[in-house]
């Protein structure tokens, strides 16, 4: 909504600076998106009255004049013969700049001294519609009323600020200088003075001139008529049209001109109708029907349906309701009757109806945020009374009022459900000055307030509505910070959870891998290609409303995802891979759903163009971060190959797995590279969190390390004979160094090669220390896995 300052003072005292006044319109909830100085860009340009003209004595285009701008007598050299002596005329000194951007400097033209420039209306920025005879194509002559040696600026009217003023959906009653007047009125603490509405009726009935009917009240609330006879089509005067230009519109006639100054002074979209071109004086507020055309004031004909709203006489659509006036019905020269309408309409329907048809107009843009009655009645009479200021006619006996009249509503409640819903206790007498201010009448007795709101504050209809309105004029910087009910001050920060996510993320970023994140669900297609089976869709969770079938199914593991992204990357020609995600895996017993799922946060990482142990050790690197020992033992995860996979074992529970993905799998990714893939599963490990961690001083006694080589069976895991060394008091630590499998082995079997360290704490360990304890390993290890020496 765009308001010149001019305007808005009509209706308040303003002698507060720009930059008070917006910040007062801010701190009450009015959005200031743009401030426009009209005249910023025209500096240093005076009236001047020319003294003296004379003949150029070197050029017979140019004429040498002496003029007055009020201090003293300067020389300006021109060429423009229309300018006589004694005309007052704008004149640019050294150093002025203009609104089309040039610059003025004194010098000579032609031998002969010029200070400056005379001005036409271009340089000035300013039009017909601002300032008189402003359409010449020359200098521009002043009126004789103009002050010698006056900024120019005041004289054109370009002394004016633009505020264009964010209007929010529900305030619609703001979309006019008067709503916005009433705004800064309460934000100054001043009154807002009422628009002057008085008329004086003449004998002739409007009902002999129209008759009025409305057949949808539905879409047509309320609908208001008056005619005005004796009409006098003439050019609007200057303080109006120049009030237009400056919120854009340019003036056409008064009656036009008239239509438009209360669309923005009043909010009331009005049409004025010529009462010759009514087909038997009858106006009709319908529906349109299907297949039906109008030509609307932009000249392009249309073609309606039933859900168009149109005004129609007997025989054809003379408007298209609320969005434009038809060409048929227009206000011309000959005029001499005229109709006057002020309706409200369906919102809804306006909308649908203007962006069906992509035609869009001031009128519809208020529409579709709502009119009141009250602004119906207040913007006719307004009308009316322009009318008669402008001697424009005379105004008709009587109007139609039709449809619903404006009606105030009453809200009452208790004065406690103020501080209960702000925090903070405002005084009784404070209360009723700031509603009483924003024309909300209010009393408070016995701790129950009441109030009447004004018809025009349709977005006020809840006790919250109101106490909302009494803060926003009270400040929000009032509000003092206070805490829930139960509730304390914390420290902030992250939960443990967070903490230890960002512990393994960053480990893994330490070695170098890419944190990726993926939507938690995916489609049929891709969980197919990470099976070896096809799968059972009964036991995935799926999405009600899915973006699209391949993304309608929870995720149940992080490998498809994950490996869909490294496949891609390899075709990119991206190798030597190393992801991770953070993500959660979905699960329930019952499907369809009866209660929330199962979700389990995971770790999954995968990498590309290393081997089984470089991969081994990252993934244990990640949960060491958790916990400081774990057991590797074969895994059965589908997902990888049989015979290169582990699952990770912390206190008997398994809590991830690791490997190489099985080759049915890559092929189904196309990934030809050797790829490792691991998953952990977080709300498990975030159980096996070690406690503090204790310093251990370093060993003072040397330590003893023995190599044993093993001949097992193929099926044996190496993990088990380690663990049987790990369990000796004395093993500090045993490895797995080298697995061999050739000619001088039996079919079947494989040769392990165990390195084990031992160590005494207290002592120098001898041989004869260690000889028990690896006999009795060496027995426990035939028994329990028929391996032996080799």
């Amino acid at each position: 909504m765009k308001l010149p300052l001019s305007w808005l003072k009509d209706y308040v005292d303003i002698t507060e600076s720009i930059d008070v006044l917006c910040k007062k319109m801010v701190d009450i909830g009015l959005e200031i998106e743009e401030l426009v100085y009209l005249g910023e860009n025209v500096t240093n340009v005076k009236v001047c009255q020319i003294v003296e003209i004379a003949q150029h004595p070197n050029a017979e285009r140019l004429l040498c004049c002496k003029v007055d701008i009020g201090e003293q007598i300067i020389p300006i050299v021109t060429n423009d013969h229309h300018v006589q002596v004694g005309d007052k005329v704008p004149v640019a000194l050294h150093g002025a700049t203009l609104a089309n951007g040039l610059q003025i400097k004194k010098g000579k033209m032609r031998g002969e001294e010029s200070w400056g420039m005379f001005c036409g209306p271009e340089e000035l920025g300013v039009t017909k519609d601002m300032y008189p005879n402003a359409d010449v194509d020359g200098v521009l002559v002043l009126l004789p009323t103009a002050v010698v040696g006056e900024d120019i600026r005041k004289e054109v009217g370009i002394d004016d600020y633009i505020l264009d003023v964010g209007i929010t959906a529900n305030r619609q009653d703001c979309n006019s200088v008067l709503g916005l007047a009433r705004e800064v009125a309460v934000a100054l603490g001043k009154e807002c003075k009422e628009p002057d509405v008085s008329y004086t009726e003449c004998q002739v009935p409007t009902r002999d001139l129209v008759t009025a009917e409305v057949q949808d009240f539905d879409v047509c609330p309320s609908y208001f008529m008056q005619g005005v006879v004796d009409v006098k089509i003439e050019k609007s005067p200057l303080w109006m049209t120049s009030r237009l230009a400056k919120v854009g519109l340019h003036g056409i006639n008064n009656l036009v001109d008239i239509t438009n100054y209360v669309l923005y002074e009043i909010g009331q979209p009005m049409h004025a109708f010529d009462q010759a071109d009514v087909s038997d004086k009858t106006i009709i507020v319908r529906r349109a029907k299907d297949g039906e055309t109008i030509v609307p004031l932009d000249g392009k004909e249309y073609t309606l349906t039933n859900e168009d709203l149109v005004i129609a006489d007997k025989s054809r659509a003379v408007g298209l309701a609320g969005v434009m006036g038809g060409a048929n019905s227009g206000i011309k020269d000959s005029t001499t009757c005229v109709l006057f309408e002020s309706a409200t309409f369906a919102r809804g329907n306006i909308r649908r109806t203007s962006r069906r048809l992509g035609l869009r107009s001031d009128s519809a843009a208020r529409f579709e945020k709502g009119i009141e009655c009250a602004t119906n009645i207040l913007g006719l009479n307004r009308a009316l009374h322009l009318v008669e200021q402008l001697g424009a006619g005379r105004v008709a006996k009587g109007a139609y009022c039709l449809g619903k009249m404006p009606e105030t509503k009453t809200i009452v409640f208790e004065q406690s459900r103020i501080a209960k819903l702000l925090g903070i206790t405002i005084e009784e007498q404070r209360i009723v000055s700031i509603l009483q201010s924003l024309n909300i009448q209010t009393s408070i007795e016995n701790g129950v307030v009441t109030c009447i709101v004004p018809p025009y504050r349709d977005d006020i209809s809840r006790d919250c509505d109101i106490i909302e309105e009494l803060i926003r004029v009270y400040g929000y910087d009032n509000i003092s910070g206070t805490l829930m009910e139960n509730s304390h001050i914390t420290s902030g920060g992250k939960t443990s959870d967070d903490t230890l996510v960002d512990k393994a993320r960053e480990v893994l970023n330490g070695m170098r891998y890419n944190e990726c994140i993926f939507y938690p669900f995916g489609g049929k297609a891709l969980f197919e290609k990470a099976s070896l089976e096809p799968i059972d869709e009964s036991a995935y969770i799926k999405l009600l409303n899915p973006i699209g079938e391949e993304l309608s199914m929870m995720n149940r593991s992080l490998a498809p995802n994950m490996l869909q992204c490294a496949s891609l990357n390899l075709s990119r020609k991206n190798s030597h891979l190393k992801l991770f995600e953070v993500g959660k895996v979905y699960l329930s017993d019952v499907l369809p759903l009866v209660e929330l799922p199962e979700e389990q946060k995971r770790i999954s990482i995968c990498a590309t163009d290393t081997t089984f142990d470089c991969f081994r050790d990252d993934v244990l690197q990640v949960l060491y971060a958790f916990c400081d020992k774990a057991t590797l033992q074969r895994s059965a995860q589908s997902i990888l190959h049989p015979g290169i996979s582990a699952d990770i074992v912390v206190d008997g529970e398994i809590v991830g797995f690791f490997g190489k993905i099985h080759p049915q799998i890559a092929e189904n990714f196309n990934i030809e590279t050797s790829c490792f893939y691991a998953e952990l599963n977080f709300d498990l490990l975030k159980t096996k969190v070690r406690g503090a961690i204790k310093y251990q001083p370093i060993a003072k006694y040397p330590s003893i390390t023995r190599d044993f080589a093993f001949v097992a069976d193929e099926d044996v895991p190496a993990q088990g004979i380690l663990d049987v060394f790990l369990a000796l008091p004395l093993v500090e630590d045993a490895q797995l160094f080298d697995v061999y499998r050739g000619e001088q082995l039996c079919a079947g079997k494989k040769s392990l090669a165990i390195s084990v360290v031992f160590r005494d704490l207290n002592k120098t360990l001898q041989d004869s220390d260690i000889e028990k304890q690896v006999a009795k390993a060496l027995k426990n290890i035939q028994e329990k896995f028929g391996a032996c020496l080799r």
